[in-house]
C-alpha cells in the first residue's frame, strides 16, 4: 500500500517561498518616493559613473595625445633644421624654427627679455678688446696685376671723435687693414665707443674704398630664396681677390621689402624702403628705392631691409630708438649685436657690426663717420659677422674678424652658408 504523506497542518497560504538572491525591481528604484519593502533588508546601491566625468576624461586624453604628437613633431622638425645648420647653437636653431612657424612675435618677446634682463650691457668700465687693428702692418698684397701707384682711390674719413672724454689710444683712428690693391689699401678699420654710458663697448667700423673694389652679392642656400648658384659660398676663383665680406639683411619675411637677383624678381621691391643696389660693374650704393636708386638696365642685385636708418646725413632714430621699426625682430631700444651698411658722399661704403649697440647709437656712429644714407642689416650675436682678408704668397685668403667676439668660423662666407653675404673684391 502506498504511504500517504502526513498533513503538515499548514494552509497553502502559510507556506513561505524561498527568498530570491536577486533584489526585487522595487529595490532598484531610486528617488525620494521609493522605500524598501517592509521586512526586506536594504542594500547599498553602487552609483554609476557620471557621464560628465567620462566626457572630461576622454577630452583630457585627447588633448594629451595631441600635445605628445605636437612635441614629437616639433622635436623632429627642430632636429632636421639643426642638421641643415651645422655649428649653430641650439638657441639659434630654436629661434629660427619659431620664426619659420609663424611665432616671430613670441621669439622677439623672448629676445627682448633676454637682452633686457640677462645679456645687459654694463654701465661704465673699460673695453677688453684692443683698439689696434690686427692684420694691418703685416698685410700681404692682393694679386690683381701690375702695380699702378697712381690708381684712382679715395681717402678714409677723418678720425671719429669718441663720445667719452678721454679717448683710448688709437680709438676712432682709421687704420689700414687687409690686403692691398695695386699697392693701395682699400679697407680701413677703426673701433670707437658708441656712447658715454656703456664705456666698455667698442663699435667696430669698416671703411671700403669703392674706387679700388667691386661688390658681389652671394645668396645663401636658404636665404633670401630664389637662385643660389654657388650654394652660399664665394666661388674659389674669387678667393685671391677677396678683401672683405659681411652679413646681409634680415630674412626676407622680416625685411618689409623685396629682393631682386640677376634678372629674377624674387619678391617685389617696395617704394621708399632702404635698398642696397649692386650694378653689373660691381659698384654698390645705398638709398631709398624710387628716390635715390631704381631699376636700370645695369642693375644686378637689390636687397631691401626696413627703412633708412640714416638719411641726408642725419639719424632717423628718434629718442632712444624704441619699438620694432629699427629692429623688426628685436626692439630697437635694446642693446644687442647690430649691423648696418651706409654710403658716404664720395661713394665710399661704411659697414658697422658690433655688440652693445642700440638703433640710436649705431645710427649716431654712422653719422660721425660721414654716412649720408644707411640701412639696417642683420642683428643678434650669431648673424652679425664681418671679416677682412690679406693673402698668402699663393693667393690663399687669410681671414681676420672685424670684431674679435664674432661667433663661428672666420671663413663663414667663403664656404657654403645658409644666409646671404656681401663680398668686397679687389677691382680688376
Amino acid at each position: 500500500m502506498e504511504r500517504r504523506p502526513e498533513p503538515s497542518g499548514l494552509a497553502d497560504s502559510d507556506v513561505t517561498e524561498p527568498q530570491s538572491a536577486e533584489p526585487e525591481f522595487s529595490e532598484l528604484r531610486s528617488g525620494p518616493d521609493s522605500q524598501p519593502e517592509a521586512g526586506v533588508p536594504s542594500r547599498r546601491r553602487r552609483k554609476p559613473r557620471s557621464r560628465r566625468r567620462r566626457i572630461f576624461r576622454r577630452v583630457a586624453l585627447g588633448v594629451l595625445a595631441v600635445i605628445v604628437v605636437c612635441f614629437g613633431w616639433a622635436a623632429w622638425s627642430i632636429h632636421q633644421l639643426s642638421v641643415q645648420s651645422p655649428g649653430e647653437p641650439m638657441n639659434v636653431v630654436v629661434a629660427e624654427w619659431g620664426r619659420d612657424h609663424h611665432m616671430g612675435s613670441l621669439v622677439a618677446f623672448a629676445e627682448n627679455i633676454y637682452y633686457n634682463h640677462f645679456a645687459t650691457v654694463p654701465v661704465g668700465g673699460k673695453p677688453t678688446e684692443s683698439t689696434v687693428i690686427a692684420g694691418g702692418a703685416t698685410a700681404r698684397p692682393t694679386v690683381t696685376g701690375a702695380p699702378v701707384p697712381t690708381h684712382a682711390h679715395l681717402s678714409p674719413p677723418p678720425t671719429l671723435i669718441s663720445p667719452v672724454g678721454s679717448p683710448l689710444p688709437m680709438e676712432g683712428v682709421w687704420q689700414p687693414a687687409g690686403g692691398t690693391v695695386d699697392g693701395l689699401h682699400a679697407i680701413y678699420i677703426t673701433r670707437v665707443r658708441p656712447d658715454n654710458v656703456h664705456t666698455s663697448v667698442l663699435a667696430s667700423v669698416m671703411w671700403i674704398d669703392t674706387k679700388l673694389t667691386r661688390a658681389m652679392f652671394v645668396p645663401g642656400y636658404k636665404e633670401p630664396g630664389g637662385p643660389n648658384p654657388s650654394n652660399g659660398a664665394l666661388p674659389k676663383q674669387y678667393w685671391p681677390s677677396v678683401l672683405a665680406n659681411f652679413n646681409g639683411g634680415f630674412r626676407l619675411q622680416d625685411a618689409q621689402g623685396g629682393y631682386y637677383y640677376q634678372g629674377h624678381m624674387v619678391k617685389s621691391l617696395v617704394a621708399g624702403k632702404a635698398s642696397a643696389v649692386i650694378s653689373n660693374d660691381g659698384s654698390m650704393t645705398v638709398g631709398a628705392w624710387g628716390r635715390d636708386v631704381g631699376m636700370t638696365p645695369t642693375t644686378a642685385v637689390v636687397e631691401q631691409n626696413l627703412s633708412l636708418i640714416v638719411d641726408n646725413g642725419k639719424s632717423m632714430v628718434s629718442g632712444n630708438g624704441g619699438g620694432f621699426e629699427w629692429g623688426a625682430t628685436t626692439d630697437g631700444g635694446t642693446f644687442a649685436w647690430r649691423s648696418a651698411l651706409g654710403v658716404r658722399a664720395d661713394g665710399s661704403l661704411i659697414y658697422i657690426g658690433s655688440p652693445g649697440l642700440s638703433a640710436a647709437t649705431m645710427a649716431n656712429t654712422l653719422v660721425k663717420a660721414g654716412v649720408v644714407r644707411a640701412m639696417v642689416l642683420d642683428m643678434n650675436n650669431w648673424w652679425v659677422a664681418g671679416f677682412y682678408f690679406d693673402h698668402t704668397a699663393s693667393g690663399q685668403p687669410v681671414c681676420h674678424k672685424l670684431d674679435p667676439n664674432i661667433a663661428e668660423s672666420c671663413n663663414r662666407f667663403l664656404n657654403p652658408y645658409k644666409r646671404q653675404s656681401f663680398q668686397i673684391l679687389a677691382a680688376p
